[in-house]
């Protein structure tokens, strides 16, 4: 899926347009899914990239089907700031409430470079969230 990136703000505080970077989605679309058995495989593929990741594996939860995966986050502002972030990686996931955090689907379309590109950048992104909460708790 293609999407504009939002334009920026330059150093004088002038908007800029930036030309447009391919944004990968990983939301819910509602189509069938035309490839069951490479599904399977892509599954397979990121749940061994989540178990091995320290940082992602506690806090990963199956979500309501197979394709449907949800990272928890410390708090409900935490998921649409993830989700923010992750979009200027170009990645579009959702914001997940109960339990706080993000959802992201699986599809066979998606390819196993996409998938491990998309945990690192959640991965990247939990860290940067994480301090924050971490450091609130410690005051």
């Amino acid at each position: 899926m293609m999407s504009g990136t939002p334009p920026t703000p330059g150093r004088d505080g002038h908007l800029l347009c930036v030309d447009s970077d391919p944004i990968l989605s990983f939301v819910e679309t509602g189509a069938l899914e035309p490839h069951p058995r490479l599904l399977v495989d892509r599954l397979l593929y990121a749940r061994m990239l989540l178990q091995s990741n320290a940082v992602l594996a506690p806090r990963f939860v199956l979500g309501e089907c197979a394709a449907a995966h949800h990272i928890l986050l410390d708090d409900a502002a935490a998921g649409p700031a993830a989700v923010e972030r992750l979009l200027a990686y170009g990645f579009r996931v959702e914001p997940w409430v109960d339990p706080a955090g993000i959802r992201f689907f699986l599809s066979s379309s998606h390819a196993k470079s996409e998938i491990r590109a998309l945990l690192v950048a959640i991965t990247m992104v939990v860290r940067e969230l994480a301090p924050a909460a971490s450091s609130s708790r410690c005051g």
